[in-house]
């Protein structure tokens, strides 16, 4: 009967839907997983999903934060519609407005946001009743295809309001060219682009997707990674470099309604591309630098940048690349495995990597980095997300002693995490009658076994880490940094011993597969 009635108010509401309001429950509303606000590689089915896409640059965090806060102090105002569209389902989906009925979704139910902002949306849930944003009032559109138009006014860069990044609105033009095959009368319709424009957008997407690829990342930083990944990379400066015509004949780049075409050498190119994007980032390698690749010196100066740059070759050989000093150098070393400074002994080879880092498995005890590369945590701790970073890229069978005593400052860490989170840093303090940092790591663990952690397999690894006769203990994890023996710093060993703790850093800090 309910349902009935739904069905015909929305019938109702089809004409001039977007000048109409109607009422509908929050928590029955439908985040939008291809929002192109969040990386469409990953999937996204929890609210914490979606909370960690939207928080996932500082910047977004700090405005989704202040959104939070301002419905709970102020409550929801409806200004600016949310639009929510009937899928297949019979499910209402929120197309434009996703942020703000996320905020409400969490604040009604906080211990389903992230870990590493749950203490926050805690806080903040305080100021407003969850009866005060059950409901809300929604634009009710008859399907997606009349949502489309709005998404695009609402982001586009001559609107008023709150735009996509230059990335996230390529995005959504992308995404409009595979949904309609690349029909462009229609996505010439909806957008108001030409063709011309369109087909720009799509080798625009294309050239930062080069980015992506292994033999630019190599050379990045932990951060620099993240950028690249992030809607913020700087798109305007990347299409003015790769839109200039002496960039194209210097690097052999062609063009082809929406297609690219490297005419160079590939590894050069991508070596090249990289240091670009480094250059651009502010990288310390580029320090004694007087000018600066931006949208002000693109394409004035690109004859400068490109003496500065590594030269990029048009041989065949696969390994030619050449520095602008003309040294070739890709190729050099592997990745993990750093040129052998003078002095310096050589691993034995019954400890080398037993397989490429891209064909790393998890759960592999001869993989090569501690930390597959497709996992990731939820964390608020800088030092966690660097430590968790550089586990990713670190050779274990290169540096063994350094990858174990990081593994006891990364559990130690982890569990405070936690405590913070969770806000329990006076009761830990309380039980020891003493502050909370002069209370060791075990009696921390032994506090979240009894009376805080929940997940079986988590408490089995607290109970094994506190069994000093057991091999993978917190006693083994204490020598590393106090004590003196060596036999347990194999790299086989630390990687069983990172995957023994894998399910309670799953609760710790959220660790988990992409």
């Amino acid at each position: 009967m309910i349902e009935e009635k739904i069905l015909i108010e929305e019938k109702n509401t089809n004409e001039n839907w977007w000048e109409k309001r109607v009422t509908r429950s929050v928590d029955q509303l439908k985040l939008w997983a291809q929002n192109p606000r969040i990386d469409p590689s990953e999937e996204h089915v929890k609210l914490t999903d979606f909370a960690e896409a939207f928080i996932e640059d500082n910047s977004d965090k700090k405005q989704f934060l202040a959104l939070v806060k301002s419905i709970a102090t102020k409550g929801f105002i409806s200004f600016e519609p949310v639009i929510v569209w009937r899928n297949e389902k019979g499910k209402h989906v929120v197309a434009e407005g996703n942020r703000r009925v996320l905020a409400m979704k969490l604040l009604r139910d906080p211990e389903k946001a992230p870990r590493s902002i749950r203490r926050y949306i805690r806080e903040q849930s305080h100021f407003i009743s969850r009866d005060d944003i059950e409901k809300i009032k929604v634009c009710l559109a008859p399907d997606f295809e009349s949502c489309e138009w709005y998404i695009l006014q609402r982001h586009s860069s001559s609107s008023l309001q709150n735009t996509w990044e230059r990335l996230q609105q390529q995005r959504w033009i992308e995404a409009m060219c595979e949904k309609y095959n690349n029909d462009f009368d229609i996505i010439r319709e909806k957008t108001g682009f030409a063709r011309g424009e369109i087909e720009k957008t799509l080798r625009y997407v294309k050239i930062r997707d080069l980015a992506t690829r292994h033999e630019v990342l190599t050379q990045m930083t932990p951060e620099e990674k993240e950028l690249i990944y992030s809607h913020r990379i700087p798109m305007t400066i990347i299409e003015r470099w790769f839109d200039s015509a002496d960039v194209k004949e210097a690097w052999g780049i062609e063009y082809a309604e929406s297609d690219i075409k490297i005419t160079s050498n590939e590894k050069s190119f991508l070596y090249a591309y990289g240091k670009l994007l480094k250059w651009i980032f502010n990288s310390v390698e580029f320090s004694d630098q007087t000018i600066k690749p931006n949208t002000r010196s693109i394409p004035e100066k690109n004859k400068e940048f490109l003496a500065i740059l590594p030269t990029v070759s048009f041989s065949k050989d696969e390994n030619a690349t050449q520095t602008a000093e003309g040294q070739g150098e890709y190729g050099a070393k592997k990745e993990g495995e750093p040129k052998q400074q003078e002095g310096e002994t050589k691993p034995s080879n019954t400890d080398k990597p037993t397989a490429s880092p891209t064909k790393i498995l998890n759960k592999n005890p001869g993989r090569n980095q501690m930390v597959v590369k497709n996992w990731k945590i939820d964390v608020s701790s800088s030092k966690l997300k660097a430590m968790f970073y550089e586990f990713k890229y670190l050779p274990v069978w290169k540096y063994p002693n350094t990858t174990a005593a990081s593994l006891r400052v990364f559990l130690d860490l982890s569990v405070d995490e936690f405590i913070s989170c969770e806000d329990l840093k006076g009761r830990v303090a309380k039980e020891h009658k003493k502050g909370y940092h002069e209370v060791t790591l075990a009696q921390r663990l032994r506090f979240l076994v009894e009376t805080e952690i929940k997940d079986a397999a988590a408490n089995k690894v607290i109970r094994k880490l506190l069994q000093n006769d057991n091999e993978h203990s917190l006693d083994t994890l204490n020598n590393y940094i106090h004590g003196a023996e060596t036999h347990k710093v194999e790299r086989r060993f630390l990687n069983g011993f990172w995957d023994m703790m894998t399910p309670l850093f799953a609760v710790l800090i959220s660790l988990k597969e992409k």
